[in-house]
């Protein structure tokens, strides 16, 4: 059985939650004193770059050392990560969700080439626990999807020390002319020539026309898309290993 969300009293009576939250009304009145624009036009300065690992109790202290992420970006992906925090720490979720719905609306597009896949995906996690949209709930639910489908395949390979497939392998086995049974009458993908994610990029990008381009989630799902064929992924491997050009999906 899965393990249920903690009550609205549960929450309450909490003193870790209390704790984390501690200190939000001195970071929400720092975070408001400068426009999206001045935020968007300012580099955070420093050479200390790290990515954290876990989050601090102290709410101002996790926020300090999130900063050292985005040294030499714009001062909007700090921001955008404090909305996050805010908003996950259960802190004015409203107002906050507010504050990132207006951000996206004015800045998405920069937001989109700015940030990492990780705060990619943690916009949308946040569109699909708060948006109304149904649409946009949706397509929040397909980016995570993706990524932690991914994020599964390339933790097995990097634990099984696995070093991917190779167009020599792909073609000792011929998965162009001999079906590979996997789970529940699904088959490998026929490495080379397959037209699955052709037609999978065929189906996100009429989504996007039909939608005039305006779903958020879905303008990530295609950005975190395109970034799956230039990193090290399944995706970037098979992309390699692909033949057929009318088959392409990249």
């Amino acid at each position: 059985m899965v393990t249920r969300k903690k009550s609205k009293l549960e929450k309450w009576f909490s003193f870790s939650r209390h704790r984390r939250r501690f200190g939000s009304h001195k970071v929400i009145s720092a975070l408001g004193k400068k426009s999206l624009q001045e935020l968007q036009q300012k580099i955070i300065d420093g050479k200390d770059f790290h990515f954290t690992h876990g989050s601090e109790i102290s709410l101002e202290q996790h926020l300090s050392n999130l900063k050292k992420e985005f040294m030499g970006q714009s001062e909007l992906s700090h921001y955008h990560a404090s909305l996050i925090v805010l908003i996950r720490r259960e802190v004015n979720q409203k107002e906050m969700f507010k504050a990132f719905a207006e951000l996206w609306l004015e800045c998405g597009d920069f937001l989109i080439k700015q940030l990492n896949t990780r705060w990619l995906v943690s916009a949308a996690d946040t569109f699909a626990d708060f948006s109304d949209d149904l649409a946009e709930c949706t397509g929040a639910l397909a980016v995570t999807s993706l990524v932690n489908t991914v994020k599964l395949s390339e933790t097995e390979r990097h634990i099984t020390n696995c070093p991917g497939v190779t167009t020599q392998m792909a073609e000792n086995i011929d998965l162009k002319n001999n079906r590979i049974p996997l789970w529940d009458g699904t088959s490998a993908f026929a490495i080379g020539t397959d037209d699955t994610l052709r037609n999978f990029r065929w189906r996100l990008d009429s989504l996007l026309l039909k939608n005039d381009d305006q779903l958020h989630s879905i303008k990530i799902l295609r950005e975190i898309f395109f970034r799956l064929q230039q990193n090290d992924t399944v995706y970037k491997r098979f992309r390699d290993c692909h033949k057929r050009d009318r088959t392409r999906w990249w």
